[in-house]
């Protein structure tokens, strides 16, 4: 149930004044949750859950490209590859391509991941997911992923993003991990403590990050809080539906889904928007 309206307030991973090496901090934690398995409360690892999504909901993965339009540190999407790919081999089929995008390019962790997994590449300019073109061949389809970031774009440039996905691309699918419910805000105790586990794992040899974290916990403050206003960012799936062209007549070309799976018992989900073109593009 949802338990109050959606609120675009502010978090400080997105203001420009907001220090690098705290935006940085914030990416690479996202990732690391992306791919975190803790038997027994887990079956696999979020990325893990978002490749099974993905290969249930996309016709042909191998027939596409999967653009990860906001790309950060590289989330989910070294995991979603290897997972995807293998299962796709055992079955003898091709393997699906990935590129890794952002606004804001972080082209130390891409290289080190297009250096190992060669299914996997990245475009070094900075792409606007509002002002993008197609970024695939026409012999390929486009799929857009966009990873715990929607939730980042107020109403009028969300609108934008997905009428540019409708009209260069054949899917795209959102992934968040709250939603404006109970359940959700039973996730904040766990971001209030994560970083003190995080950081002695990551960046045990930093004396700033230790400092921000174990004598100010300012890290601690910056995730929770930025975490909390995400939550209330989040959208339902009625409300990022009202986002797209109501009149335009490309979208009785489209069908969308949408759900939601567990992630860690007992509260943790990924919610899921997917939208796919039910022909080939001509």
């Amino acid at each position: 149930m949802i338990l109050f309206p959606r609120y675009h307030l502010f978090e400080f991973g997105d203001q420009s004044w907001c220090p690098e090496w705290m935006q940085a901090y914030i990416q690479s934690y996202l990732t690391q949750v992306w791919n975190l398995h803790i038997p027994p409360f887990s079956k696999t690892s979020p990325a893990g859950t978002a490749a099974e999504i993905i290969q249930e909901n996309i016709p042909d993965p191998p027939s596409y490209t999967f653009i990860d339009l906001c790309a950060g540190a590289g989330g989910p999407t070294r995991t979603i590859e290897h997972t995807l790919n293998t299962k796709l081999a055992a079955e003898e089929n091709p393997s699906a391509q990935f590129i890794l995008t952002d606004l804001h390019p972080r082209l130390e962790e891409w290289t080190a991941i297009t250096k190992q997994q060669e299914n996997i590449s990245h475009i070094s300019d900075p792409v606007d997911a509002s002002q993008c073109n197609r970024l695939t061949s026409n012999e390929r389809k486009e799929c857009r992923i966009f990873n715990l970031c929607f939730h980042h774009f107020d109403d009028p440039l969300a609108s934008r993003i997905l009428r540019n996905a409708v009209e260069s691309a054949d899917s795209f699918i959102i992934f968040e991990f709250a939603q404006r419910n109970f359940t959700s805000l039973l996730n904040i105790p766990v971001m209030i403590l994560f970083p003190f586990w995080y950081t002695i794992y990551r960046y045990w040899n930093s004396p700033k990050h230790l400092f921000c974290t174990y004598a100010v916990p300012l890290l601690s403050f910056l995730v929770t809080f930025d975490g909390l206003v995400s939550t209330m960012r989040c959208r339902t799936a009625e409300e990022i539906r009202d986002l797209l062209p109501r009149y335009d007549s490309e979208l009785t070309n489209w069908e969308f889904t949408s759900g939601h799976r567990m992630l860690f018992e007992p509260c943790v989900h990924v919610y899921y928007f997917i939208g796919k073109r039910k022909a080939s593009r001509s």
